[in-house]
């Protein structure tokens, strides 16, 4: 599979592009503004954009969608509960995902894992050992709940029930370079990250 982080924005931000190494067909998942490094990397790896999608709808990770399925004709999907907040900020959304739902680009499966706390509608991706986790989980951390449409009980049983029960050597790349590093591993952060490491919600509800 190809695959490649992409930092962007102005919050540090991650986008991620990744395509069917037979196929050429690829997917990007939260494109900030800056579209510029995504169509470059499609371009040289003759990557045929046919997927856009979007962890949650805050708008950092969410800038570039429209322009980026316009100059590439691709379909944006989002999770159906942050579906709506999305196209209240005119994006439109091609497919509402539910959760366990999986979708095939060339030979690569992308499994949907509905993830809310930061949001309603936030979600994972899965494909090819790679996890790729939006503002739920962060290295070292996890997203915020206290936004609009947060919910902390939410977040703490996605992390737990969702995320932490997945194999260890399922490489985990955030949605933020906010970590001492851009990616870990579900094990690595088993073990280092105070988020997946309680084991009570009084616990969590604790961590800074």
């Amino acid at each position: 599979m190809i695959f490649k982080q992409i930092p962007t924005g102005f919050m540090g931000n991650f986008t991620y592009v990744f395509g069917c190494e037979k196929t050429r067909r690829a997917a990007v998942v939260d494109p900030s503004s800056d579209l510029s490094e995504i169509l470059d990397f499609a371009k040289e790896n003759s990557l045929k954009i046919e997927w856009v999608f979007a962890t949650h709808s805050h708008s950092d990770h969410t800038a570039g969608i429209k322009e980026l399925a316009a100059k590439t004709g691709a379909k944006v999907a989002a999770q159906k509960g942050d579906a709506p907040s999305l196209q209240r900020g005119r994006i439109p959304v091609d497919k509402a995902l539910e959760d366990g739902e999986r979708i095939r680009i060339g030979e690569i499966e992308v499994a949907v894992i509905h993830t809310p706390g930061h949001t309603p509608g936030s979600m994972c991706l899965l494909t090819d050992k790679k996890l790729m986790t939006g503002d739920t989980l962060f290295i070292g951390n996890c997203g915020r709940s206290d936004l609009p449409g947060g919910d902390t009980r939410q977040l703490f049983d996605s992390l737990h029930t969702k995320l932490k029960t997945l194999r260890d050597d399922i490489e985990v790349f955030p949605g933020h370079d906010y970590g001492d590093r851009p990616s870990s591993t579900i094990g690595g952060e088993k073990q280092t990250n105070p988020t997946l490491a309680c084991t009570t919600f009084e616990e969590f509800q604790e961590i800074p």
